[in-house]
């Protein structure tokens, strides 16, 4: 068994949970070879509105569906998880006869973690939650941070700037927000733009959605981004 956690993509592990027969043979992932891992991180989207982590530990034989929200059922749900993920393996073996990790049983398991304090925060916790269990993989660990507002806000933007950080478009001449050079859609021949005055980067007014007014007082003051105001 290799030492190393596996980034499963998230509609992967939504298909592991939720699919058909069909969309489950087509996301066997018949080039992966589970020897070389000894976990699976990846991220559950629950009816396009909330967030949970998938967390599938091999040195345990634990599976763990984290659900941020305060919910009694994570322990029935991870149970149910590690259903799935079994069946997902048969699977495997049938299409490709991949037999990595099939002689595991299975069981779900509850990690002790923080909850979100708002409707909107879902995101960036299980995020943190994966960052902190690589962290001190292959310790089962609590996981421990804050979640108030503040905290929740600065590692958002925290992300934000990572994200923008490493990604490949060019600052000068491309949008900050949607990182085109030209607003996606229709809309007017000539595109307005507006720089912060503190990183620099560069937005489409439209992307924005400011006011007329806001745009006005903008211009004519210094504009911070929503990075860094």
């Amino acid at each position: 068994m290799g030492n190393s956690i596996y980034i499963l993509h998230h509609y992967t592990a939504w298909v592991i949970l939720s699919g058909d027969s069909t969309q489950i043979a087509r996301q066997s992932l018949s080039k992966v070879n589970l020897k070389n891992y000894q976990a699976i991180v990846s991220f559950v989207n629950i009816n396009k509105v909330h967030w949970k982590l998938l967390y599938i530990n091999a040195v345990n034989h634990t599976v763990y569906l984290v659900d941020p929200s305060k919910s009694y059922s994570e322990k029935a749900d991870s149970i149910h998880a590690a259903k799935k993920f079994s069946e997902y393996l048969d699977t495997r073996k049938t299409c490709h006869g991949k037999t990595e990790w099939g002689n595991i049983k299975w069981k779900g398991g509850v990690l002790k973690h923080p909850f979100q304090r708002d409707a909107s925060s879902c995101g960036v916790i299980v995020i943190l939650m994966a960052k902190e269990i690589m962290r001190a993989f292959p310790a089962v660990l609590v996981v421990k941070f804050g979640t108030s507002k503040k905290e929740v806000a600065q590692e958002r933007k925290t992300m934000a700037l990572q994200i923008l950080k490493e990604s490949v478009f060019d600052e000068a001449n491309n949008c900050a927000m949607c990182s085109l050079k030209k607003p996606s859609g229709s809309g007017p021949p000539m595109t307005n733009w507006i720089q912060c005055d503190t990183c620099e980067r560069w937005y489409h007014e439209e992307c924005l959605g400011m006011t007329e007014g806001e745009l006005e007082h903008a211009k004519v003051n210094n504009w911070d981004c929503i990075l860094c105001s």
